[in-house]
């Protein structure tokens, strides 16, 4: 987690002073009104940042709609600092930026201040847009994930499992094919996992009958912190660059 007065060397601070000295930075219209109050509430533990570019002020405009005015706090530096910081590194389409979004909305809303812990911006930070769009499904329902092991009765050992069902939507994925790969990347971050469900299901063939192999029932879901991480930073819809046909990015 960077300290405050790191974030502070990486933000353009003399050149803020000087925008906010200009007609255009004090001159704020009415539509704008709600978006400036957020940035001074977001902003304030390392100065007020002069959000003058119109991807910043998109950014503002979403936070604000998101927290009425009468419950905005002012953010907490080990959030907001690194959160700002990630931002600068996110296209806006992502929906990895929508996880930043959410959660800066979190730091300054005093009703769900409490969803903002500062380890989901180190952990936005490391996911895939896939990722976080796994973590969207998960949120909304378990996934059936069932395998088939052979057993070697000679050997007395059972092979490597293999998928014979996977509920999960994989077709959503910009890279279907890495979907254990995801899995295992969010269960190393405590976020989600494939836990076996029940017994193993001992399979039996041949004659005479004897074991062939198991069936092992398990489920596509989140963890515990990985429900707090979604109920704060994921959205209730995907973006739209996530919904179109065609969208490989």
């Amino acid at each position: 987690m960077d300290k405050p007065e790191d974030i502070t060397k990486l933000l353009p601070l003399s050149e803020m002073y000087k925008d906010l000295a200009q007609p255009a930075a004090k001159q704020v219209g009415g539509a704008l009104e709600s978006t400036a109050k957020v940035a001074r509430l977001v902003l304030a533990p390392i100065e007020y940042l002069a959000a003058q570019s119109e991807r910043w002020q998109r950014y503002l405009h979403r936070i604000a709609e998101q927290v009425p005015e009468e419950k905005r706090i002012e953010a907490h530096t080990q959030v907001a600092g690194p959160v700002l910081e990630g931002l600068r590194y996110v296209d806006e389409t992502n929906i990895i930026a929508d996880l930043f979004v959410n959660l800066l909305a979190r730091s300054i809303d005093r009703d769900r201040v409490s969803e903002a812990h500062p380890a989901f911006v180190n952990i936005i930070s490391q996911l895939s847009s896939d990722e976080a769009q796994i973590i969207f499904w998960l949120r909304k329902k378990r996934y059936l994930y069932r395998q088939y092991s052979a057993f070697n009765p000679k050997k007395a050992t059972f092979s490597e499992r293999q998928i014979i069902e996977n509920e999960f939507p994989t077709e959503k994925l910009i890279f279907p094919e890495n979907f254990e790969v995801y899995m295992d990347h969010l269960y190393s971050l405590n976020l989600a996992g494939i836990w076996q469900e029940g017994n193993q299901e001992a399979i039996f063939g041949g004659k005479p009958s004897v074991q062939t192999g198991v069936n092992i029932t398990s489920y596509a879901t989140l963890s515990s912190f990985g429900r707090m991480f979604a109920q704060a930073c994921v959205p209730e819809e995907l973006p739209s660059s996530l919904t179109e046909t065609d969208s490989t990015t």
